[in-house]
């Protein structure tokens, strides 16, 4: 993929390690409040940054309270929010590229819904700061989901049911392509659940795709390993996983076995859920 800015390209080496990466999401208090497995930030901060994770993603807030404790972790930082579930609508930047840059961190990320009513006013948001990062040389994730995908995504308890339609292959592709035509150099989605519809949704962003967890349904690694491996395969290039790491029993484990299936293609999903045991 060629990079235009010197600026990007040694960002975007730093979060994509080979050119996949496993990025720690950490921002959901930005929206949720204390979130269960979330609730100390630079505790587990201090445990996963050892154990295999390329990057984290944070809030400005968060980052300030771990940043002596990220270690060689590279740095994505969520510059919008300004929502609660209580009183629904666009998220609003809160923090400008410029910003960002003089913070030190390696790449920003926003959200946009498709579907909603105020879908206009967070594309543009999104494009506007990409052409922004051209001109600071910082990479821009955008976080584009479906009212479809949102049904679920909001679940913080690690014990919910609900899973993703199985009609949103479409949302999903739509949303890749809408986040690289707005200029993203990452695009943050869902799996589908089905690996080739994911793969026409990857093919056709033409930028790397990270995968959001979404909600912990419970249960041991095997099934979020399972997810892994299926992504992989459909041609994502890494994740970001909050709940899937931070509400497992042991979050220092579901780290290092996503990473070690993500970066060491030699150890299968199968091995590495049966050592987990």
């Amino acid at each position: 993929m060629p990079i235009q800015s010197i600026g990007k390209s040694l960002r975007l080496r730093r979060i994509l390690r080979n050119g996949r990466a496993v990025v720690v999401a950490m921002d959901h208090g930005n929206a949720a409040g204390a979130v269960r497995g979330l609730e100390r930030p630079a505790d587990l901060v201090k445990a996963i940054a050892p154990a295999g994770a390329d990057a984290i993603l944070v809030t400005p807030g968060i980052l300030q309270q771990v940043c002596e404790h990220v270690g060689d972790l590279a740095i994505l930082l969520r510059i919008d929010g300004c929502v609660s579930p209580s009183v629904p609508g666009p998220m609003k930047l809160f923090v400008n590229v410029e910003q960002a840059v003089a913070m030190g961190v390696d790449a920003v990320v926003m959200n946009a819904t498709l579907g909603a009513s105020f879908e206009a006013e967070e594309l543009e948001k999104v494009g506007t700061i990409a052409s922004q990062g051209r001109t600071w040389g910082m990479p821009v994730v955008a976080e584009i989901l479906s009212e479809g995908m949102m049904a679920n995504h909001m679940d913080m308890s690690g014990q919910g049911e609900a899973i993703l339609p199985p009609d949103i292959g479409d949302d999903i592709t739509l949303a890749c392509r809408i986040g690289a035509e707005l200029g993203s150099d990452l695009i943050k989605s869902r799996y589908s659940g089905d690996i080739e519809a994911f793969r026409r949704s990857v093919d056709a962003c033409g930028r790397p795709v990270l995968v959001a967890g979404g909600p912990r349904r419970g249960g041991g690694l095997a099934g979020t390993l399972e997810t892994v491996s299926e992504i992989l395969e459909a041609g994502a290039s890494g994740v970001i996983f909050g709940r899937q790491i931070f509400q497992h029993d042991d979050p220092v484990e579901a780290v290092g076995a996503v990473s070690t299936l993500i970066h060491d293609g030699s150890r299968t999903r199968e091995a590495l859920a049966a050592e987990a045991v």
